[in-house]
């Protein structure tokens, strides 16, 4: 038999143990949250005062029924033997059989552990919500500065553009000058010297003409090409502002979510110094499944319910049996004048003994089948849930290991993709060259951080869906 003073003490010095452990030891922003959602959140409060409510219904089910008393007084005094008897009290206490209040006892104390199983599993599920939530909004900060990096660089390079744009013109025509020059020389001095001067005169014309004419074509269009330089990366530029801002506006409408969990006003800034890294399992993969199997609130939960059912029909069949009752009859008696009895007038007490007699047994044996049938359902829902919990852990280490292969490609590529915008902004900075590759790389550098990021935050989710399964808790 459980006795409920003791249990009640006990989970609830669990519960504050818990409570107080966990406020001990956290050492950063996501501790603290973690432990305000357990005493704030909604519906983490909803379970813990549904297992509070379970707990009363102990005591109720344990007690005797009430005694019952009974008093019936004359109109006219009935004339016994010894006295005149003027009023009748009775008092009856009913027990039921041997075994019954166990029974209910232990009923009621294993549906409230299964309450506060209940209770752990919304507790679990309201931290995996409140690490995701925190996940969600680091990586939004982490995009945010990739995002305001790179548009940086695109400054950087606009302003690279600017000059490559400025000086075409110049460096073009400055090396034509002294060609034609030459040219003009060479022609005067053959002119000087010889009577076929006129010949060489008329052929060196139209080629320093069309010199100069080339000189300045190529000029211009190098100016344009510079012109639609510093255009596209302008557009490159406000597109990237354009997307940062979208990030501002979904950081806020993750802070107001993140407050909800908390339950708490909704306007309040989250701010995270903590950098995005890539969280472990809590244990080795070989022995997670069956961990989740022996700690997951929701089996113990069904356990708990399987065993009450059990109580249940313990408990209906005593019901089936006798119930005993104990009682007093007291008659109050007049002495009557005349009489000479010894007993003339003395008050009679008379001890009683009740039995109930259950002969109508369709009700008893239709509480024993539904305690059965109900045994049987939760059998089966434990079956059920332990096959979705090996599919879930299957499902996520899946989502894992594609993580991490993400995570190591998407950094390798990121490093490469850096590597090669250095060595192309180097070679656009000296040359003019491959002004389009450049950009279009410096892309490939925020796709693949973009990338990264969201492997690592897809990893670190999966590892709290681990621990929600796990009910288990660690610090960060």
């Amino acid at each position: 038999m459980i006795k409920i003073n003791k249990y009640n003490k006990l989970l609830s010095c669990l519960i504050m143990s818990f409570f107080v452990g966990f406020s001990a030891i956290a050492q950063n922003n996501l501790n603290d949250y973690m432990v305000m959602a357990a005493k704030q959140n909604p519906d983490v409060n909803v379970a813990f005062n549904q297992y509070l409510a379970a707990l009363e219904k102990v005591p109720q089910v344990g007690s005797l029924p009430d005694p019952q008393a009974s008093a019936g007084f004359f109109l006219q005094p009935m004339e016994l033997i010894g006295g005149n008897q003027v009023a009748n009290i009775q008092v009856m206490q009913m027990f039921p059989w041997f075994g019954t209040l166990k029974a209910s006892k232990s009923e009621a104390a294993l549906m409230a552990k299964a309450s506060y199983e209940k209770f752990n599993s919304a507790k679990s599920t309201v931290f995996y919500q409140v690490k995701s939530n925190w996940y969600q909004l680091q990586k939004t900060d982490e995009e945010i500065e990739l995002i305001k990096e790179n548009i940086e660089l695109l400054e950087s390079l606009e302003k690279l553009v600017l000059v490559k744009f400025q000086s075409p013109v110049s460096e073009s025509s400055a090396p034509a000058m002294p060609s034609t020059k030459n040219s003009m020389n060479k022609s005067s001095s053959g002119m000087s010297g010889s009577m076929g001067g006129n010949k060489n005169q008329t052929s060196v014309a139209p080629i320093a003409t069309r010199s100069s004419s080339a000189n300045m074509s190529s000029g211009m269009s190098s100016s344009k090409s510079g012109l639609q330089d510093v255009l596209r990366v302008k557009m490159e530029i406000l597109e990237q502002q354009n997307r940062l801002a979208e990030l501002v506006d979904q950081r806020e409408t993750q802070e107001v979510s993140f407050n909800a969990l908390l339950n708490r006003d909704l306007t309040i800034p989250i701010e995270i110094t903590a950098k995005l890294e890539l969280e472990m399992l809590p244990m080795d993969k070989a022995v997670i499944t069956d961990s989740i199997l022996s700690n997951n609130s929701m089996l113990a939960m069904l356990q708990n319910e399987s065993e009450s059912y059990t109580a249940m029909q313990e408990k209906a069949k005593k019901m089936g049996l006798p119930m005993l009752g104990l009682g007093l009859n007291y008659m109050v008696i007049q002495p009557r004048a005349g009489n000479t009895a010894m007993m003339n007038g003395n008050d009679m007490i008379m001890p009683m003994v009740s039995v109930s007699i259950p002969i109508y047994r369709k009700k008893y044996t239709a509480m024993q089948n539904e305690a059965k049938y109900m045994k049987e359902a939760i059998n089966q829902q434990t079956i059920s849930l332990r096959n979705d919990l090996r599919v879930q852990y299957q499902q996520i280490m899946q989502q894992m290991d594609n993580a991490a292969r993400k995570v190591i490609l998407y950094k390798e590529q990121e490093n490469l993709a850096r590597k090669t915008t250095e060595l192309l902004l180097s070679d656009f900075s000296t040359s003019g060259a491959n002004y389009e590759e450049v950009l279009r790389m410096q892309l490939k550098v925020l796709d693949y951080g973009f990338n990264y990021i969201e492997a690592v935050v897809e990893n670190n989710i999966a590892v709290a869906n681990i621990e929600m399964l796990l009910n288990y808790q660690k610090t960060h």
